[in-house]
């Protein structure tokens, strides 16, 4: 009997043992998980909020690109860079990426967010989705400036092409077909109307032609494609708004600019057959870009990279 006991004891002591034991590994297992999903949680806010201190700097200078080194927040180390085309040359002239990246003791978390970097459009004279060949940009000095151009944007900019378009359907200037103006159509001057600086908007549906010893003026909205003949001229701007349009140059003095003003094209600027010169005009893109509806930057992508521990 007491033998019996005994061994019921010894039993029931291992028993025990084994299952205290057995929770004491639990129980350390469920502190370390907690503690690493403690320390990922706090590594993932210090770089979400290391993107949105970015972002306000940003928004308040769009220049801003120093980043942050050696940032502690909320016990985590933190480290933000700002990277454009010249760091990685997979992003577009119009993108920055914010790279944040933060540690909270073993735990390391990435977030990488990419912005759109719209331009504004009255500090250009050339944009456009496609090439641009045999062209030359100037300033307006008539000096060569290619940095007033953007070409093979990945997208054209934000636009209120309908408020364009009424302005055209109140003056009176919608052309439903192709069409070549006259010398000094509509009234020889970019402007509808001065006192107001209201442009001259004219709506071609078709394609736009200017021929030799031609001067238009105004702001073009062409459905199709359009020519400049040798010796045309364009005091004004051209806005070309469906997919693979064209402008392209027949002739001409090439030494003279054939569009003063800019051009605005969801498509490509060919110069074939002589060249096309594009003189910058800060009234006449000022006028154009008020149709403009973004230019803020705005978020491409965010992206979280998988935790990192060591």
């Amino acid at each position: 009997m007491g033998r019996a006991l005994l061994l019921v004891t010894l039993a029931f002591s291992t028993l025990f043992g084994t299952m205290t034991l057995n929770m004491s590994r639990h129980s350390l297992d469920s502190v370390e998980d907690f503690s690493a999903q403690y320390n990922e949680t706090a590594a993932r806010n210090a770089a979400t909020s290391g993107v949105y201190m970015a972002l306000s700097r940003i928004y308040r200078d769009n220049t801003w690109r120093t980043g942050f080194s050696n940032m502690t927040v909320g016990g985590s180390s933190l480290q933000l860079e700002c990277q454009d085309q010249s760091v990685d040359p997979t992003l577009s002239s119009m993108e920055l990426r914010l790279l944040a990246t933060a540690t909270h003791d073993d735990i390391t978390k990435t977030i990488s967010v990419v912005l759109g970097i719209p331009p504004d459009l009255g500090d250009l004279a050339v944009f456009c989705t496609d090439t641009i060949i045999n062209v030359t940009i100037k300033d307006e000095a008539g000096v060569a400036d290619p940095s007033l151009g953007i070409q093979q944007a990945p997208d054209m900019l934000p636009f209120d092409k309908p408020a364009l378009e009424a302005m055209a359907v109140s003056q009176g200037h919608v052309i439903n077909g192709n069409f070549a103006p006259t010398d000094g159509y509509p009234n020889n001057d970019f402007y509808y109307d001065a006192a107001t600086s209201t442009p001259n908007v004219i709506h071609v549906k078709g394609d736009f032609t200017i021929n030799g010893s031609v001067t238009a003026y105004g702001i073009y909205i062409v459905e199709g494609n359009a020519t400049l003949n040798g010796g045309s001229r364009l005091e004004g701007v051209i806005y070309m708004p469906n997919p693979n349009s064209l402008v392209i140059h027949g002739g001409g003095d090439p030494k003279e600019s054939s569009i003063t003003g800019g051009v605005f094209s969801n498509g490509s600027i060919n110069g074939t057959g002589n060249h096309i010169s594009v003189r910058y005009k800060s009234d006449y893109m000022e006028a154009f870009s008020v149709y403009q509806t973004k230019k803020n930057m705005f978020i491409v992508n965010w992206r979280e990279s998988p935790v990192t521990s060591f």
